[in-house]
């Protein structure tokens, strides 16, 4: 616990100096537009910028050594919105498939109808059981 601790105090104290590097021509009263002013903005960005990434390098490692060590609660899994299966729906029943008799039994019927239609515009008469 002791190097995590020492860790983010040595980067916050980095992140204090770069701070500093940003602030120190104006509070110390550079000569404007010289190339101390931009020297020292520009390291002390990157010192900022370096000492903020190291901050939260020490802060992950230290928070991921607590939970090896079970002071921390280990984060709930998520699962893969993949692994979720839809539910699928029924199969649907069989079809039943007609027999030759069963279109037979209902053809029948409309042929006996079509030919009676057709024998009353023709004015023929023909036996409706030669059909």
């Amino acid at each position: 616990m002791t190097r995590y601790l020492a860790g983010l105090i040595a980067a916050t104290a980095a992140l204090a100096g770069g701070v500093w590097l940003l602030l120190a021509p104006y509070g110390l009263d550079y000569p404007s537009g010289g190339t101390a002013v931009q020297v020292d903005m520009w390291t002390g960005a990157g010192v900022c910028v370096i000492a903020l990434t190291t901050i939260g390098v020490w802060a992950r490692a230290w928070r991921g050594q607590l939970r090896a060590d079970g002071l921390l609660p280990e984060r709930p899994a998520e699962e893969p919105a993949a692994a979720v299966e839809p539910e699928q729906p029924p199969a649907p029943a069989p079809v039943a498939v007609p027999t030759t008799e069963d279109l037979h039994s209902l053809l029948k019927p409309l042929v006996a109808a079509l030919a009676a239609d057709q024998l009353e515009r023709t004015g023929n008469r023909h036996n409706e059981e030669d059909w």
